[in-house]
């Protein structure tokens, strides 16, 4: 017969499994998912003083909330992303202006964690795989919007390389992390907890903007296309502290170094024949939040966050611009922070309901919004409701909806000699996102 353990071992293998293989999600606090599980998506993201109905984010927000659940405690949660992408380009000295939507209608992803009492109660184990960020964007080669025009170099550019748009454009990354991490307790209500975080990073940037153009059989400049993903591994650490200051109230305080990825590689086509190897280094931001707990009534939990995300010194998002040598720098993020906030109602002793807003102040400057047409994270709003329903002693089914409120923003065109008078890009991004899930004891 097999044991708990046994089916314990198998979810998190199908969850690791969905979470590498299935399509990336549309990121919504930048380069990060607003919400973690079902629970923690209906809360707006918030948990870093703990939540002990919100197992996935309650641990992923910090390591020190593990010793709140109950010994062999687990959550697996499902979701599914539905972004709303439009691109919005002219170039008044052709006469040419367009739209284009992206193709991406629905974006799946999987998280589990499970926790464990170690040996004695003060003391926790946890282990989890968390679809953590990521951007899925495509665009196909357009007549009639300039910015997704044929390159200048491709062949068939009816200007004969005098202009040209960056033509098909792709875009495909997928973070997910693995915690796994120890927490315990000590007198006076103080929790802490560290883990170590490798990451899986599935990245593809195509035509290959990151790396120097090639000549295109018209002798003009042509970005490689790069036609496989690549998959990479990395490493980080998280450390958190909880403190429980009475009955109602506790705070918590959490530090995530950065994820240190591998450089990214592709063997990528050659305008004019042939294959190259082009690289790009993409790391996870260092993150700090900062939250309270406070039980407004027995039934009724207020939870908040306040977030930072260092976005303007982690290589692939700080430097911005073209090199020499034609290729973009990087997408010129700025830092951002972000503030979450949830309430948590206990209808009856079998349903509770929820409801939470998340803000992110968008990392993307508006006069980057050019080098930023594949990677449109610059959503700032979200809604999100949701709630529990006990459906079997010690397991509950959890759903949640979010909505991401409508964001745009503009700029011109860029070459290396700066802004292209009489050019315009405006990206606009919405979306909405279903969740459902289970915790349960195993």
């Amino acid at each position: 017969m097999k044991t708990h353990k046994n089916y314990l071992l198998q979810a998190a293998f199908l969850a690791a499994a969905c979470a590498v293989f299935n399509t990336p999600a549309l990121a919504t606090d930048g380069y990060f998912v607003q919400g973690f599980g079902a629970v923690n998506s209906s809360l707006g993201g918030a948990a870093t003083a703990g939540n002990d109905e919100d197992l996935i984010g309650s641990i992923y927000k910090n390591p020190a909330n593990a010793v709140l659940f109950a010994d062999r405690t687990a959550s697996v949660a499902f979701g599914d992303i539905i972004p709303s992408v439009r691109i919005d380009s002219s170039v008044a000295g052709l006469g040419m202006n367009g739209t284009s939507n992206s193709t991406v209608n629905g974006v799946p992803y999987a998280s589990l964690m499970a926790s464990w009492k170690g040996s004695s109660p003060d003391t926790a184990w946890f282990a989890g795989v968390v679809s953590e960020a990521g951007l899925s964007f495509h665009a196909a080669t357009s007549a009639t919007n300039p910015i997704f025009f044929p390159q200048a170099g491709a062949a068939g550019n009816p200007f004969g390389g005098q202009f040209g748009g960056f033509g098909d454009v792709r875009s495909s990354l997928y973070v997910i992390r693995l915690p796994l991490g120890f927490a315990a307790s000590n007198p006076g209500g103080w929790s802490w907890g560290v883990e170590l975080a490798p990451s899986i990073g599935r990245n593809l940037f195509t035509p290959a903007a990151f790396a120097a153009p090639a000549l295109g059989t018209n002798g003009a400049p042509a970005y490689a296309t790069v036609q496989q993903q690549d998959i990479q591994l990395g490493m980080g650490a998280q450390g958190g502290l909880r403190w429980q200051a009475d009955k109602d109230f506790s705070v918590g305080i959490s530090l995530s170094s950065p994820t240190w990825f591998h450089t990214y590689s592709w063997d990528v086509s050659v305008p004019t024949g042939g294959t190259r190897t082009v690289t790009f280094r993409m790391d996870r931001p260092l993150t700090a939040q900062v939250g309270f707990n406070y039980a407004i009534a027995q039934s009724t939990h207020l939870v908040a966050d306040l977030g930072y995300i260092a976005y303007a010194s982690t290589p692939g998002f700080d430097n911005s611009g073209f090199r020499a040598n034609g290729s973009i720098a990087g997408l010129g993020w700025n830092d951002s922070y972000t503030f979450e906030v949830g309430i948590q109602q206990a209808v009856n002793s079998n349903f509770v309901i929820r409801a939470g807003y998340n803000y992110c102040s968008d990392p993307i400057p508006d006069n980057m919004t050019f080098y930023n047409v594949g990677s449109p994270l610059h959503l700032a709003h979200h809604l999100s409701i949701g709630g529990s329903f006990i459906v079997a002693p010690n397991m509950t089914i959890d759903v949640s909806y979010t909505r991401g409120l409508s964001h745009s923003q503009s700029s011109s065109w860029y070459t290396p000699y700066g802004a292209v008078p009489g050019t315009s890009l405006t990206s606009e991004i919405s979306g909405n996102e279903f969740a459902v899930g289970t915790t349960f004891r195993f």
